[in-house]
């Protein structure tokens, strides 16, 4: 059994369809053990007039970041509260990749939506010390 801590992060908004938004970065690291991050529960408040698609991934680490999407598209639906918990979502682990040869992944935590204007909260499970 892997230790791990469950947290519940700020208020976030997709802000824009062009660039991906941060929902969630992973403490720091407390020895060499990598940290890691699984998405429990996400709550999305869409209020756009119109169903948005989100996209939920990680970064890579080229000299300009490109979006790495983890999760399957999730639709959500206008003027609703938006829930999807651990049996809706896959177990996606968030964790740093470094490849010698290729772009690497930052293990952060980002949404990408089909349109402004949407809040997200998440709820994230941390492994690692």
């Amino acid at each position: 059994m892997r230790n791990s801590i469950r947290k519940a992060n700020n208020a976030g908004l997709v802000t824009t369809t062009a660039v991906f938004d941060l929902v969630h970065t992973p403490g720091i690291n407390r020895s060499a053990v990598q940290r890691t991050a699984i998405i429990r529960k996400i709550i999305a408040y869409n209020n756009t007039g119109a169903g948005v698609t989100l996209q939920f991934g990680t970064s890579d680490l080229s000299a300009i970041p490109l979006f790495v999407q983890l999760l399957p598209d999730l639709l959500a639906l206008n003027t609703v509260d938006n829930i999807w918990t651990e049996a809706d979502l896959p177990p996606v682990e968030f964790s740093a990749v470094a490849l010698a040869l290729a772009n690497g992944r930052n293990g952060l935590v980002y949404v990408l939506g089909s349109a402004a204007g949407v809040i997200i909260r998440a709820e994230i499970e941390e492994f690692g010390s």
